[in-house]
């Protein structure tokens, strides 16, 4: 349970979590986190004491840390099932396979539900820029280019102040206006591609990304592929002109999606951030590869 999501507010939903969880007979333990970076260690514990099932209570960056808990190093499976109780501030993951917002509904859910194998990502890349290569899981959506700078922003104030969309929306705007799009280099299955003008590449499984961007594309939550979606080789004020296109999800008419099982990001002018479920997570160059039906997760059939 992540104390911090929501703005610090979601310690006042736990009560109403503990007695709904009690009236349904579930038997359960919880842990809070109380740092950046121990919600990881906090699900590996709670799998190696052989808990069946590691519930996630907050929003997508919790759930993010959670999932990274339940895969060991280099495995390709998780250790246990996945749960989430929504009482974060960006609800993609849940958007994205279907689970209810709503904590009662979404309780229902965790006692009634059968887990169903979902793909997941896995993506290396350096923490620091220049430093070793780093291993992670994501669930949604990375972003290269605008996707950090468009987080950042939207973390550190925006949806404070106008709400989770209209947050990551202004955020959205302004990262454009300051934003210089290199070159990229991508290789997909071994093919490569270069680009130039690289606003954003968007590479994942879930068709809702970055709290309200849509992406209408034809893949699944199991089907072993990644899309990417590349917004290059276009001027600024046609980047700005195609902001209300992301809320409706018709991005890749213009944009041709390619599907992959394994993405190279090579080269960036210089040393890309890299943002996904959410958060700035580090730099280029990447590797993501799909581990497909690597996840049981508790969600509607």
């Amino acid at each position: 349970m992540n104390p911090s999501s929501r703005s610090f507010r979601s310690r006042y939903i736990w009560p109403a979590i503990f007695d709904g969880l009690k009236r349904r007979g579930v038997d359960f333990d919880f842990a809070l986190t109380e740092r950046n970076g121990d919600t990881s260690d906090l699900a590996r514990r709670a799998v190696a004491r052989g808990f069946g099932t590691i519930v996630a209570v907050g929003g997508d960056g919790t759930i993010n840390d959670v999932l990274n808990g339940l895969f060991e190093p280099g495995s390709e499976n998780a250790g246990a099932s996945f749960g989430v109780l929504y009482t974060g501030t960006s609800p993609d993951f849940c958007q994205n396979h279907g689970i209810p917002l709503d904590l009662e509904a979404a309780m229902d859910l965790l006692v009634s539900g059968r887990p169903r194998m979902i793909d997941v990502c896995r993506i290396s890349h350096s923490l620091e820029q220049g430093g070793p290569a780093h291993l992670r899981l994501f669930s949604c959506c990375a972003n290269f280019g605008l996707g950090a700078a468009v987080a950042r922003g939207a973390n550190t104030g925006f949806r404070k102040r106008f709400g989770d969309l209209g947050g990551t929306l202004i955020s959205l705007i302004t990262s454009i206006a300051r934003f210089r799009p290199p070159a990229m280099r991508v290789r997909l299955d071994g093919v490569e591609y270069i680009y130039s003008n690289m606003y954003n590449l968007f590479v994942g499984k879930g068709r809702l990304v970055a709290s309200g961007i849509k992406l209408d594309l034809p893949i699944e939550p199991d089907d072993g592929l990644i899309y990417v979606v590349p917004l290059a080789g276009i001027s600024k004020f046609r980047m700005c002109s195609l902001v209300p296109r992301a809320y409706f999800g018709t991005l890749p008419r213009l944009f041709k999606p390619m599907f992959a099982r394994r993405v190279e990001i090579l080269e960036w002018g210089d040393a890309g951030e890299i943002e996904y479920d959410g958060d700035p997570r580090g730099f280029l160059p990447a590797t993501i590869r799909v581990l497909q039906k690597s996840l049981p997760l508790i969600a509607p059939a």
